[in-house]
């Protein structure tokens, strides 16, 4: 038996093109026009092989001498490439033509409208030394022999025919309902959580299953725009409530008697801010949503990061009947995992399933069994003792450094989570301090990013759940020469 063994050449590009018998135009140059126009557009790439000339006159229904005439015009220019009996390919190096030049071309509304539309490069994408923006996670300490093992073991099942189960794996959801009941004192059945792609995902999802046009929903101000986003596009209204260092102005939601039907809030380390929800505004949270029968999405983000002061357990497991609790492994592993999940009251859990299936919209089998692993055998714990440790001295470091300059600038939200808020105590500071770290590369967060109100406070965010010590060091060692050049600026020696 003789094995298969691939062509040493390869095979020519399929090519459309098109020939107006009734034009006028020479067929060889509407040909030659056509080809000029893919290559110098890309839709037919460097080293592409094109069809042999008579098998493309044959196509065409033209004469060979048409093809012929063509493929010689544009090997001329310098476009094709003959190689003898191998054939005839584009360019390695295709010389710089206008496609313009060949004559109008159209594209549809849609495309000329994208076009046209001012589109903004991702800020940070290009020449950035430094990264301060939050939402990274540090992968570097999930051993990798961990990480083959937990994709091993998903190796050895054979997936679901179907989609599986809209709420998740059952395996998975377990797993979840004893780890939230260990870390959390969250107790629910299986069956009451949803395995979701993610916060943002967890969110847009409650919103589409949950909401109509018009309803009026809380959110925090400033706060995480994602909840924002996904509110409004299920054609809700926004009330923005303001936060401080107690976390969300509970007196704030309700205004002119109307009462949200939904309150989403980030109670463990408010997003942006970094403040704890503290206890009394947990019960009188509670009691509002009891009261005004409102629903409370509860944002946990990163409560596996807790560094000082009092942890609450969540909201949930005061109010089961009202609140949602939302979570994501994005922190715990990594973002790039796109896994979360929603612990729900059933009857809503039941209305999200229902949505799913609908939808279509279930989370990767594969990455649910690796997930379920991790959890069951208990290296995600071990994995999140190792990232605490880490990232709890990570913030002693940002403290230490930046204690000595506590006269011009203040810190705040270090009580856990994996970002700090940095503002510059006076405006005219603050306003400086914010260039000279652009000038030096600090790619960052505005707090004013994620408000409306006008009385939003001041800052910007250092995130560093991504770095490593040496990383965190050399962020320091700029925003520190930034700070000193200000004040020496300012208050030169005498």
């Amino acid at each position: 038996m003789v094995a298969n063994r691939p062509s040493r050449h390869t095979l020519p590009a399929l090519v459309a093109l098109e020939v107006d018998r009734v034009s006028g135009v020479p067929v060889f140059r509407q040909i030659a026009v056509q080809l000029r126009g893919k290559i110098v557009t890309h839709a037919l790439l460097p080293g592409t092989r094109l069809p042999a000339s008579r098998e493309l006159a044959r196509h065409l229904l033209v004469a060979r001498n048409c093809v012929v005439e063509a493929y010689d015009e544009l090997i001329a220019e310098g476009i094709l490439e003959g190689r003898g009996r191998h054939g005839t390919f584009v360019a390695v190096s295709v010389p710089d033509v206008r496609a313009a030049a060949d004559g109008p071309t159209w594209q549809p509304l849609l495309l000329q409208r994208v076009r046209h539309d001012e589109i903004r490069p991702a800020e940070g994408s290009v020449g950035a030394s430094f990264d301060w923006r939050p939402g990274q996670a540090c992968t570097r300490s999930l051993p990798l022999d961990v990480w083959r093992n937990a994709c091993r073991e998903a190796g050895r099942h054979l997936p679901p025919q179907g989609y599986g189960d809209p709420r998740g794996e059952l395996g998975l959801r377990r797993a979840i309902a004893d780890w939230i009941r260990e870390h959390r004192s969250v107790y629910v059945t299986s069956d009451q959580i949803i395995v979701t792609h993610g916060t943002g995902h967890a969110l847009h999802l409650a919103a589409q299953t949950l909401l109509r046009r018009g309803d009026l929903c809380a959110t925090e101000d400033p706060g995480y725009a994602g909840a924002a986003l996904a509110f409004l596009r299920s054609g809700a209204l926004l009330r923005y409530t303001p936060v401080d260092a107690e976390g969300l102005v509970v007196d704030r939601i309700i205004e002119d008697s109307a009462s949200p039907l939904l309150v989403h809030v980030t109670p463990a380390h408010q997003y942006p801010m970094g403040w704890r929800l503290s206890g009394s505004r947990r019960t009188a949270l509670v009691e509002l949503a009891r009261t005004r029968a409102m629903l409370i999405i509860e944002n946990e983000y990163d409560c596996e990061f807790h560094y000082t002061g009092t942890n609450h357990p969540p909201i949930f497991s005061y109010a089961p009947e009202s609140t949602l609790l939302l979570n994501t492994f994005a922190k715990a592993v990594s973002p790039s995992l796109r896994l979360g999940f929603i612990v729900a009251p059933p009857v809503v859990a039941a209305a999200l399933v229902a949505h799913i299936e609908r939808e279509r919209t279930h989370v990767s089998w594969p990455v649910q069994k690796v997930a379920e692993t991790l959890l069951k055998s208990g290296e995600l714990d071990r994995h999140l003792r190792r990232v605490r440790r880490h990232y709890g001295a990570m913030r002693d470091t940002i403290r230490q450094r930046l204690a000595q300059y506590a006269d011009v600038i203040t810190l705040a939200g270090e009580e856990g989570g994996l970002h700090v808020v940095i503002a510059g105590r006076e405006n005219s500071f603050d306003r400086v301090l914010r260039a000279a770290m652009r000038s030096n590369g600090i790619v960052f967060n505005d707090v004013r990013d994620f408000a409306m109100l006008e009385s939003a406070p001041r800052g910007f965010l250092l995130g560093y759940g991504h770095m490593d010590s040496e990383a965190l060091t050399r962020s320091l060692d700029v925003f520190e020469r930034c700070i000193r050049r200000i004040k020496h600026r300012d208050h030169p020696p005498r």
